[in-house]
């Protein structure tokens, strides 16, 4: 039981280098979990930048939501980072069901 909770300390300490690296200010919430964080920008707008900040490069779209948005997944020291951003403009739109 004391690595899962070692584990789930040492995401918690990503949590804080994270905020310190990207500014608390520009972090809406951050989810913590034994393997990875999950980031919410205050505003989506930053997202990408954030991402790219922290060296995020693959991106997945999600144009089928109202509104759309990219999740941005990659690895940053050493855990895994998920960081969501406003929809790319590169999306291919969604076909709508025929009537």
């Amino acid at each position: 039981m004391a690595t899962i909770a070692g584990r789930l300390a040492d995401s918690a300490a990503g949590a804080a280098d994270l905020l310190a690296e990207v500014g608390d200010a520009r972090i809406k919430w951050v989810e913590v979990f034994r393997d990875h964080l999950v980031v919410h920008p205050a505003r989506l707008s930053e997202g990408a930048d954030i991402a790219a900040q922290l060296g995020i490069t693959v991106a997945t779209d999600y144009p089928a939501t109202q509104p759309g948005f990219t999740v941005w997944t990659g690895c940053w020291n050493n855990m895994d980072m998920f960081v969501y951003s406003e929809l790319r403009g590169t999306a291919r739109p969604v076909r709508a069901w025929p009537t």
